[in-house]
Protein backbone atom coordinates (compact mmCIF):
# COMPACT_ATOMS: atom_id res chain seq x y z
CA UNK A 1 0.00 0.00 0.00
CA UNK A 2 1.53 3.68 -0.93
CA UNK A 3 1.63 5.71 1.91
CA UNK A 4 0.75 9.60 1.46
CA UNK A 5 3.87 10.64 2.04
CA UNK A 6 5.15 8.53 -0.90
CA UNK A 7 2.16 9.64 -3.18
CA UNK A 8 3.23 13.03 -2.15
CA UNK A 9 6.81 12.65 -3.65
CA UNK A 10 6.11 10.95 -6.40
CA UNK A 11 3.63 13.71 -7.76
CA UNK A 12 6.48 16.08 -6.97
CA UNK A 13 8.24 14.30 -9.06
CA UNK A 14 5.81 14.17 -11.97
CA UNK A 15 5.22 17.87 -11.55
CA UNK A 16 8.66 18.43 -11.74
CA UNK A 17 8.96 16.51 -15.16
CA UNK A 18 5.88 18.16 -16.47
CA UNK A 19 7.27 21.15 -15.77
CA UNK A 20 10.79 20.42 -17.57
CA UNK A 21 8.62 19.16 -20.89
CA UNK A 22 6.71 22.87 -20.29
CA UNK A 23 9.84 24.61 -20.49
CA UNK A 24 10.55 23.36 -23.73
CA UNK A 25 9.33 26.01 -25.74
CA UNK A 26 10.53 24.74 -29.54
CA UNK A 27 7.66 21.93 -29.68
CA UNK A 28 3.98 22.02 -28.69
CA UNK A 29 2.83 21.26 -25.53
CA UNK A 30 0.59 17.77 -25.70
CA UNK A 31 2.32 14.61 -24.61
CA UNK A 32 2.09 12.95 -28.04
CA UNK A 33 3.99 15.89 -29.88
CA UNK A 34 6.52 16.10 -27.17
CA UNK A 35 7.53 12.16 -27.82
CA UNK A 36 6.90 12.21 -31.19
CA UNK A 37 9.28 15.54 -31.74
CA UNK A 38 11.90 13.93 -28.91
CA UNK A 39 11.71 10.74 -30.65
CA UNK A 40 12.77 11.94 -34.17
CA UNK A 41 15.44 13.99 -32.66
CA UNK A 42 17.18 12.06 -30.31
CA UNK A 43 15.84 8.31 -30.63
CA UNK A 44 15.73 8.19 -34.56
CA UNK A 45 12.41 7.03 -34.38
CA UNK A 46 12.26 4.17 -31.73
CA UNK A 47 9.45 4.22 -29.34
CA UNK A 48 10.97 5.21 -26.13
CA UNK A 49 8.02 5.97 -24.39
CA UNK A 50 4.16 5.92 -24.44
CA UNK A 51 1.66 8.75 -23.84
CA UNK A 52 0.16 6.98 -21.26
CA UNK A 53 3.19 5.76 -19.22
CA UNK A 54 4.59 9.40 -19.54
CA UNK A 55 0.95 10.89 -18.40
CA UNK A 56 1.46 8.13 -14.84
CA UNK A 57 5.14 9.81 -14.16
CA UNK A 58 3.41 13.24 -14.58
CA UNK A 59 0.77 13.00 -12.68
CA UNK A 60 2.73 10.24 -9.81
CA UNK A 61 0.80 7.43 -10.31
CA UNK A 62 4.22 5.64 -11.28
CA UNK A 63 7.78 6.34 -10.80
CA UNK A 64 10.61 6.39 -13.79
CA UNK A 65 13.16 3.68 -13.31
CA UNK A 66 16.67 4.69 -13.78
CA UNK A 67 17.16 4.11 -17.86
CA UNK A 68 13.72 6.08 -18.61
CA UNK A 69 15.10 8.93 -16.36
CA UNK A 70 18.03 8.70 -18.27
CA UNK A 71 15.91 8.65 -21.25
CA UNK A 72 13.76 11.86 -19.68
CA UNK A 73 16.93 13.63 -19.16
CA UNK A 74 18.30 13.32 -23.23
CA UNK A 75 14.57 14.38 -23.89
CA UNK A 76 13.99 17.11 -21.49
CA UNK A 77 17.67 18.38 -22.58
CA UNK A 78 18.70 18.17 -19.16
CA UNK A 79 22.04 17.40 -17.40
CA UNK A 80 21.50 13.54 -15.93
CA UNK A 81 23.55 13.96 -12.66
CA UNK A 82 21.31 17.39 -11.88
CA UNK A 83 18.42 15.90 -13.03
CA UNK A 84 19.03 12.46 -10.48
CA UNK A 85 20.37 14.81 -7.66
CA UNK A 86 16.94 16.96 -8.27
CA UNK A 87 15.08 14.05 -8.02
CA UNK A 88 16.66 12.72 -5.09
CA UNK A 89 16.39 16.12 -3.07
CA UNK A 90 12.39 15.24 -3.60
CA UNK A 91 12.46 11.44 -1.84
Amino acid sequence: MTTRKEKNQNQEIGNLLKSYRMKLTDIPRSRQNFINDRSEKYFGYEEWISEKTLMNYETGKNIPSLQSLKKLSIALEVDLLEFLSEIMSLL
